[in-house]
């Protein structure tokens, strides 16, 4: 999203100068951990790869995992925070240093991270940009903001298409259905009970094949045996493939701030599966992979007719 908007805001003629951490470097337990396992031994990359990576910016990785001071953004008119440790930085920065913007991409008090400071951060008198509309509603509603300005992200086109649709070669559902996943070990992005439900699907349909890609270092132990495909941090061109070979989504967040792979897929054709934290084609029960297991073996009953008109749909 922020790459995106990046992009348009400089076409609008404004300056854009993005601020940034440098990778972090893998703890002594995962290096042991990726050894015991026969991956080797896990050293941080020297580079990251970025959304950024294709938009012509001024951008500055700063040399520690450090707050950001008045001398990383000089001569700014805008600042804007876009997580809320990063808030707390920018309501310390100087005054001469700009109006102070909030981005809400979630409402990220989470287990593990102090609950207290996130809070203080949405009580910050400034004004928030929201992706959802539950973010404004909880900023208006438990914070008292009415400073709020609702901005839904959406999906370039140009990048998230169906390859075949656009060649105008009819795409109809493949004989051995194939499901596709985004893996993460982000607890609420429910990855584990996505795979539990493809098993419990799998033992309906043998051989049933599971496309998955991820932003980690290593492929995790249960998408490394027979059947599967694991990508290990795709470039982004490279996305629109993954969607496209698959015949169904699963998304299995309990919760977002914005499900966009949802609209990632359904750019590329693909039937979504997704619990209400997101929406999508089949709307299942969060946190139940008996009930999204039933919606992917009904994508796979699906007859090719009615699977093109769901594919068209999406």
């Amino acid at each position: 999203m922020l790459s995106i908007y990046t992009e348009l805001l400089q076409k609008r003629g404004h300056k854009i100068f993005i601020v940034s951490m440098p990778p972090l470097q893998p703890t002594l337990l995962q290096k042991l951990r990726s050894l015991l396992r026969g991956w080797g031994w896990e050293s941080a990359p020297k580079t990251q790869k970025s959304h950024f990576d294709k938009v012509d910016l001024k951008s500055r990785v700063i040399e520690t995992n450090r707050p950001i001071t008045d001398l990383d953004v000089r001569n700014a008119h805008i600042v804007m925070a876009t997580w809320w440790e990063n808030a707390e930085w920018v309501a310390k920065l100087s005054p001469s240093q700009g109006t102070k913007v909030y981005f809400l991409q979630d409402y990220e008090a989470f287990d593990y991270v102090p609950k207290g400071r996130v809070e203080a951060t949405w009580r910050l008198p400034r004004h928030k940009i929201a992706v959802a509309q539950w973010l404004a509603d909880i900023a208006r509603n438990e914070y008292g903001d009415l400073s709020v300005s609702l901005v839904p992200p959406t999906v370039d086109t140009k990048q998230f298409y169906d390859p075949q649709s656009r060649a105008k070669q009819p795409r109809g559902k493949q004989l051995v259905p194939t499901v596709g996943m985004y893996y993460t070990t982000t607890p609420w992005k429910g990855c584990d009970s996505a795979l539990k439900a493809f098993s419990i699907a799998a033992k309906k349909f043998p051989n049933l094949p599971l496309v998955a890609f991820g932003s980690g270092h290593t492929p995790p132990p249960n998408l490394r045996s027979d059947g599967t495909e694991y990508n290990k941090a795709p470039t982004q061109d490279q996305l629109k493939d993954f969607y496209s070979k698959c015949d169904a989504w699963p998304f299995s967040s309990s919760s977002e701030g914005f499900g966009l792979p949802i609209l990632e897929a359904m750019g590329c054709g693909t039937p979504v599966i997704a619990t209400p934290a997101g929406g999508g084609g089949i709307l299942v029960k969060p946190e139940d992979p008996e009930d999204m297991a039933k919606a992917i073996e009904e994508i796979c009953h699906l007859p090719d007719a009615e699977w093109r008109a769901m594919s068209e749909t999406a």
